[in-house]
């Protein structure tokens, strides 16, 4: 029988219900949006703050970049990140990845990354 989390908070009418529901904790949720300068050294990505429940990550500038779950991440062997690029990642599909530390590394110097974090905070 699949898990249903309205069975443990029924009638959920908030984030934190469903947060409850799924980790067995009452929080809330926060976003943390941050603005990174890549260059062709890997950068660590991410607040580190909270437990991260997703992120979203866009190429907001005018080189490449390539993510990846090691500092050793080049442009050739991370997930390419064109200009104008955009990269996703929740629990629900990437379970426990979206946890790992990220890190970005760009083609040439002065690539330019956005990223929103979406992580629980507290109750």
């Amino acid at each position: 029988m699949p898990y249903d989390p309205a069975a443990v908070v029924p009638n959920m009418r908030q984030a934190r219900e469903m947060v409850l529901a799924t980790f067995g904790v009452l929080a809330t949720t926060e976003p943390v949006e941050t603005d990174y300068t890549v260059g062709t050294t890997a950068v660590l990505l991410g607040s580190q703050k909270f437990r991260r429940l997703g992120y979203w990550l866009s190429n907001t500038g005018t080189v490449n970049v390539a993510i990846g779950f090691s500092p050793n991440v080049t442009i050739t062997t991370g997930v390419l990140l064109v200009q104008g690029g955009f990269l996703f990642s929740t629990w629900y599909y990437d379970l426990e990845l979206v946890e790992r530390f990220i890190w970005a590394i760009g083609a040439s110097s002065g690539a330019t990354l956005h990223m929103v974090e979406n992580g629980i905070t507290g109750a």
